[in-house]
């Protein structure tokens, strides 16, 4: 299964269209029943995600790969001390991935990663990588030798100017992570909940729910299927609060784009690129 969990939601009342919160520890148990069933064995979390590392190291199993994140760097939050009490917080001797959540600290620092190889070369950490948000931090970090095991990457129908590197990547056996698939569930918004400050979504808001009458797919399975279709693609982190979500989830996933609705898809312009950033939701 190339869908795995992300958990900031399990931490922190995060996602724009987030209207259960964090879910309770019964609620928790339920998406991991689930998960399991389905062969979602990825987790991704991170020390700045509120309390989501313990709780996922207090419900996780052997067999589940996590991935954390490290960041926000400071003298007394360096990487020694955050991976310290990431692996305290999950339970574990060694993880299947760390990432750094800003790429950025690696163009001011590349001692960091330096520091982080030596992890890998122990054997504590598995992979190896960095979030992203620019495709030329990308093209700066490669230039600069820092070649990655994972990069997780924002992508979704609107949202694919880090296609044209996917080629790349893969030439470097890259593990490509996407999230934001659903924009933080703003693809579940309606026309009129959107707002003045989404008005530059509209126009293909409402392409897009014309190609869903026509095809009689949910938004939901035009959102994820976009992604999953994609070969170049291994992961998809996905942020659920509920155990219905991850059921309906599932069940989309199953579903298939035909070549014309995926073309009718990447046809769909966006003038101003800059609202796809929840950064400039603010």
């Amino acid at each position: 299964m190339k869908i795995a969990l992300g958990t900031v939601q399990w931490g922190l009342k995060y996602g724009i269209s987030n209207a259960h919160g964090i879910p309770s520890d019964e609620e928790l148990k339920a998406i991991f029943t689930i998960a399991r069933k389905n062969n979602i064995n990825l987790f991704d979390t991170a020390f700045q995600y509120g309390n989501a590392e313990k709780r996922l190291g207090q419900i996780s199993v052997k067999e589940n790969k996590i991935i954390t994140k490290v960041g926000y760097f400071s003298e007394h939050n360096c990487l020694k001390n955050q991976l310290e009490n990431s692996f305290k917080n999950l339970d574990r001797q060694n993880i299947y991935g760390c990432l750094f959540h800003n790429s950025k600290d690696l163009i001011e620092n590349s001692q960091l990663w330096i520091n982080l190889k030596e992890y890998k070369k122990e054997g504590i950490i598995n992979k190896i990588g960095y979030s992203l948000y620019e495709p030329r931090i990308l093209l700066e970090l490669l230039e600069a030798d820092i070649i990655p095991d994972i990069v997780q990457i924002p992508y979704n129908i609107l949202d694919r100017k880090f296609e044209p590197y996917f080629d790349l990547l893969k030439e470097h056996n890259v593990e490509i992570h996407c999230r934001s698939i659903f924009l933080q569930g703003l693809f579940f918004k309606s026309i009129d909940e959107l707002g003045s400050k989404f008005e530059d979504l509209i126009p293909p808001f409402i392409e897009l729910q014309r190609i869903a009458k026509r095809t009689k797919f949910q938004m939901l399975s035009l959102a994820l299927c976009f992604v999953l279709q994609n070969p170049k693609i291994d992961y998809v982190v996905l942020g659920v609060e509920t155990s219905r979500q991850l059921n309906q989830i599932i069940i989309a996933s199953k579903q298939k784009l035909s070549k014309k609705i995926l073309k009718q898809i990447k046809s769909i312009k966006l003038d101003s690129k800059d609202i796809l950033n929840p950064v400039n939701w603010k």
